[in-house]
C-alpha cells in the first residue's frame, strides 16, 4: 500500500511540474506576442499588425505609412494619353476601360503575381466611382468579405505599396488598402485614414477595402 501510495505521490508531482512547465512557456509566448505586437505598433507596420492580430488596425493606428516591403521592379512609363472608356475590359466583365487601365492591368502580372482583378463595374449604388468610367480596378486578395492576413496581406501591400510608388509612371490618381488612402496630389500626407466618402462603411471588411486593393487611375 505503501508503495502504491509512493508511485501515485511521484505522479502527481510529475504531473504538476509539466502543468507549471507549460503555464512557464504559455506565459512566455504570451509575453513576447505583446513585445511584438507593441513594437509593430510603435513602428506603424500596419500589415504586421494585422497579420499578428487579425481584422482591422486599431482606430489609434494612424501612422501614415505603411509597411517595409520589397517591391517588384518598376514599370515603364505609360505613354498613351486620354483615350476614355474605349478599350475592353482585361479583366472579362464584358465592359470597357481606358488604355492607362488596360495598360496597368497588363503590368500587375509580372509586378506582383496573379491575382483577381475586376475593373468595370456599373456600380449604381455609388455612380461617381471610377469603375464605370473604366478608370478604376480592384485587386483581390484572399476571399471576399474577409480581412486577409498573414501572405494574402504582404501580397496586398506589396501590390499598393507599388502603385503608390510609381503613380506617376502607372497614370495612378489615388489607392484605397487596409482602411487607408493615398492621393497622387496629396501625397505628402500618406496613407491618411480612410472614411468610405459617405457611401461605404470604413469598419467593413469590403467598405474599408481590408479584402481589396482599389486603385484608380487620372484617365
Amino acid at each position: 500500500m505503501g508503495a502504491r501510495q509512493a508511485r501515485t505521490g511521484r505522479t502527481r508531482r510529475t504531473a504538476a511540474r509539466r502543468q507549471t512547465l507549460r503555464q512557464r512557456v504559455l506565459r512566455r509566448r504570451v509575453l513576447v506576442m505583446r513585445a511584438v505586437v507593441l513594437t509593430l505598433l510603435a513602428t506603424g507596420a500596419v500589415a504586421a499588425v494585422n497579420a499578428v492580430v487579425g481584422g482591422p488596425p486599431p482606430k489609434a493606428l494612424a501612422a501614415n505609412v505603411g509597411p517595409v516591403v520589397e517591391l517588384p521592379a518598376p514599370p515603364q512609363a505609360w505613354t498613351g494619353g486620354r483615350t476614355g472608356c474605349t478599350v475592353p475590359d482585361p479583366s472579362g466583365t464584358g465592359g470597357c476601360v481606358t488604355g492607362a487601365t488596360a495598360w496597368l492591368v497588363g503590368q500587375l502580372g509580372p509586378a506582383v503575381g496573379t491575382v483577381p482583378v475586376t475593373c468595370w463595374s456599373e456600380h449604381a449604388w455609388n455612380p461617381s466611382s471610377d469603375h464605370p468610367a473604366g478608370r478604376g480596378c480592384d485587386l483581390f486578395f484572399g476571399a471576399a468579405g474577409e480581412f486577409p492576413a498573414g501572405e494574402d496581406l504582404v501580397r496586398g501591400w506589396t501590390a499598393a505599396q507599388w502603385l503608390r510608388e510609381h503613380a506617376e509612371a502607372l497614370d495612378v490618381d489615388y489607392v484605397i488598402w487596409q482602411g487607408r488612402i493615398w492621393v497622387a496630389d496629396r501625397a505628402e500626407k500618406g496613407w491618411a485614414p480612410y472614411t468610405g466618402g459617405g457611401v461605404y462603411d470604413p469598419q467593413d471588411a469590403t467598405g474599408g477595402h481590408y479584402d481589396h486593393v482599389h486603385v484608380s487611375l487620372h484617365g
